[in-house]
């Protein structure tokens, strides 16, 4: 039957070689969708790392570059009156912010081999004030102070994919090729700290410490409180004039991590939301195609119908053809989108497409064609196996 099928559908190519080609397009518009839907599902459910609730991000625009001999006691006073505010529990200070774009990207060789991992820096207890999660060792502290090392803090996934069999607190590793900075040293393993929010791909990471009285010639980007209690956006003027009265020269640009989660999200929803609606069109489209060509080779082969009925042949063997018909022209195009679609994991066009993402997408997105290929053949069909014989030989 198989046989029979490919050949009737061979004989009417010019036909079918739209529909199949409306196939293999939406076919791979589908699987992309359901593809990037399924990694940013996953990615959303991993934890955050940190709190961040009650928290709001002052940027920090000193009109120049950072100088460090006048800036640093800006900052410092800035800090100091923030602290004292009985509304604030802690303040922080953080040179890349969280829940934006902006990331820092560093390497350095570990044990013979280059380490690639994001990096920040924050103030000494910054981290801790955000909930952030610490499994070995410590945080920063004043012992670090005036030491011969620059005392980081990484993630559990740093010391996985750099440092699997050893011990990672107190290990030390430099750069060979410039002798005068100094090495670094973990002294504490946090288990994570996405930055970029819930749709970044977890990575290795590093924490510097930021010391205000010593400064930094980058100095720092955001100063971070965190409130006691909810503040509404009626406290930003308050908090605004309180900020030029000590640093007059500066601008300021206050914002909620809330907020900018709030965007973030949406910044990747958004996109998929619209997509989405463009695959639906996509489908319709496949769909009235679909029937239009069933309805019209129905019509066009009433005579075969009805001779076959005449001969007799069941209802149920008529649909199956029928729908036979359409499933082996999906399946069809089905198959070239596969040839295309199977290169981005073998070949690992695209890094984020794992394996398992691969196969389920592929088996949600035939799913869906197939279910709406059946859907669209049943009315056909039923048309077809009510036909009297009488009424379809009447044309001969």
């Amino acid at each position: 039957m198989f046989s029979h099928i490919a050949k009737l559908i061979w004989n009417r190519k010019r036909s079918n070689v739209l529909i199949i080609t409306e196939i293999v397009i939406t076919f791979i518009v589908l699987f992309a969708i359901i593809s990037a839907t399924l990694h940013n599902y996953r990615l959303f459910n991993l934890p955050l790392g940190f709190n961040w609730e009650n928290t709001w991000a002052i940027e920090l625009n000193t009109g120049s570059r950072w100088n460090n001999e006048t800036d640093k006691n800006q900052l410092k006073a800035i800090v100091e009156v923030l602290k004292q505010r009985p509304e604030i529990a802690s303040v922080g200070l953080i040179r890349m912010g969280v829940f934006v774009n902006a990331h820092w990207r560093s390497s350095r060789p570990i044990n013979g081999r280059e380490s690639i991992y994001h990096s920040n820096m924050v103030d000494q207890d910054a981290l801790k004030n955000w909930g952030v999660e610490l499994v070995a060792g410590r945080w920063f502290g004043e012992q670090d102070n005036g030491q011969s090392y620059t005392e980081i803090v990484v993630n559990q996934l740093f010391v996985d994919e750099y440092l699997p069999d050893q011990d990672p607190v107190n290990f030390e590793f430099g750069d060979p090729e410039q002798p005068q900075i100094l090495p670094m040293r973990i002294v504490g393993v946090f288990k994570d700290f996405r930055q970029q929010g819930e749709f970044s791909v977890p990575g290795p990471y590093m924490f510097t410490r930021y010391q205000i009285e010593e400064g930094h010639t980058y100095g720092v980007r955001e100063i971070n409180i965190k409130f006691k209690e909810p503040k509404t956006a009626a406290y930003e003027a308050t908090l605004l004039k309180l900020l030029k009265s000590i640093a007059p020269n500066w601008e300021f640009n206050i914002n909620s991590w809330e907020k900018r989660r709030e965007q973030q999200i949406q910044n990747v929803v958004l996109p998929l939301g619209l997509a989405a609606v463009v695959v639906i069109f996509l489908l319709i489209m496949v769909a009235m195609g679909l029937f239009g060509v069933l309805w019209q080779n129905i019509s066009r082969r009433t005579q075969e119908i009805g001779l076959r009925r005449a001969i007799g042949a069941s209802e149920r063997s008529i649909r199956l053809q029928i729908i036979g018909e359409i499933l082996v022209l999906a399946l069809f195009g089905i198959s070239i989108a596969f040839i295309f679609l199977i290169q981005v994991p073998l070949l690992q066009l695209i890094e984020l497409v794992s394996w398992s993402n691969f196969w389920f997408s592929l088996l949600a997105s035939v799913s869906t064609i197939l279910l709406i290929v059946i859907l669209c053949a049943l009315y056909p069909s039923r048309t077809a196996i009510k036909m009297s014989p009488a009424v379809a030989l009447h044309y001969e």
